[in-house]
């Protein structure tokens, strides 16, 4: 009988496409995730994967393997879970996506307090600003700004916020204040690329009209992190949620510009499989960002 180990890794190749990438998500060199694979394919006396230099597709015996055993593997983990659920203990890992500038900054400090709380639950973070794939990434739970909608998700509102112009007091003393969001064609923009496309649209509102304001970047990164550092140093514009400034903001680490053309509010939502019953880890964590989440617009109201 194989390991339950090698089914794990079995299955995550098959989302990563990636004997490498799936044994490092999993601890593993890539020799020893490939030896695995191989021993795994050994004892089924089958293959697994139709290999090629570029990328490795289920067969057709791969497939019913791995669909059989996705559907075990959560039956296990369901029934670790349910017991967990019934001790009301908060253990096991748990796996959430976020926003890179938002998670590293503001989330990641807050699930901290969480597990300092609670030392049989172990983290597992994925930053990126790219819209995540919870079941390629092996996630519970996703955090995303806007409306999204894929209707295999479950949403839980966290919080509503305005996307904000910011600028350092340097760059505005270098090259002046623009009065109006039309202005930002004479300025250095700093842009967010999401999912390999440029954000070059901003969006603004007036007497209550949203219009849209088309800008070019001077520099631009996938990393909305980076944005914030390029926006402190003083390089530019930056076109960010009001969660992720509003403490530069205070501290006059950054200048809010036209704070009489916002638009309209956009949401900050947690999202999981609709296909799975939050367990106890799950609810909690669900529970405490939210009230996290408050707390903190209270702190930093707009």
């Amino acid at each position: 009988m194989y390991h339950l180990n090698d089914l794990k890794l079995a299955i995550r190749i098959a989302a990563l496409q990636s004997v490498s990438a799936a044994g490092r998500e999993l601890g593993m060199t890539p020799a020893s995730a490939s030896a695995a694979l191989q021993r795994l394919e050994k004892k089924l006396n089958c293959q697994l994967f139709a290999r090629s230099t570029r990328n490795m597709t289920l067969t057709e015996e791969g497939k019913l393997f791995i669909d059989t055993g996705r559907q075990a593997l959560s039956l296990l983990e369901g029934v670790n879970d349910a017991l967990a659920d019934n001790r009301r203990e908060l253990r096991g890992e748990l796996r959430i996506a976020m926003p890179s500038d938002l998670g590293r900054n503001i989330i990641r400090p807050w699930l901290d307090e969480l597990t300092q709380t609670a030392p049989e639950l172990s983290l597992k973070l994925y930053f990126s600003d790219d819209m995540t794939d919870l079941i390629g990434q092996n996630v519970h739970l996703a955090i995303r700004y806007g409306q999204l909608d894929d209707s295999n998700l479950i949403r839980r509102q966290l919080a509503m916020m305005h996307r904000v112009a910011v600028a350092s007091p340097a760059y505005l003393k270098a090259h002046g204040t623009p009065a109006h969001p039309r202005e930002l064609s004479h300025h250095k923009i700093l842009l967010l690329n999401r999912s390999g496309q440029p954000w070059h649209k901003w969006r603004f509102a007036e007497k209550e009209q949203a219009y849209d304001v088309e800008v070019k970047a001077s520099k631009s990164c996938n990393d909305g992190a980076v944005i914030k550092e390029w926006a402190l140093a003083g390089e530019g514009i930056a076109y960010k949620s009001w969660f992720d400034v509003a403490r530069e903001v205070e501290s006059g680490q950054l200048v809010l510009l036209f704070d009489k053309q916002l638009s309209e509010k956009i949401p900050l939502q947690l999202l999981y499989l609709q296909t799975d019953y939050p367990s106890h880890k799950v609810r909690t964590a669900i529970d405490f960002l939210k009230q996290k989440c408050v707390d903190y617009l209270q702190q930093y109201p707009l």
